[in-house]
């Protein structure tokens, strides 16, 4: 099944939401960069970011932003 789900045109941008906050997301520039290995974000199950909010947000996103010296790391870069 996963394999699958990877050959599936992805979509460009993904908009995610955090309470009040609504956030782009580069999803297809992301698989790209991740040389297509979903499972940096995706844990268990494809499509889907378990336990999705600020806390998993903050422990995915930001360090592999800080990591690859790329993406906003910054509170006031997603926090306007």
């Amino acid at each position: 099944m996963a394999g699958d789900l990877r050959k599936k045109e992805t979509p460009e941008k993904i908009h995610f939401k955090m309470g009040a906050m609504h956030l782009e997301f580069l999803h297809k520039k992301h698989i790209q960069n991740l040389n297509n290995e979903c499972f940096h974000c995706h844990k268990t199950e494809f499509a889907k970011i378990d336990n999705w909010g600020e806390k998993t947000a903050h422990t995915i996103c930001i360090p592999c932003h800080d990591m690859n010296d790329k993406g906003p790391v910054e509170c006031n870069q997603c926090h306007k």
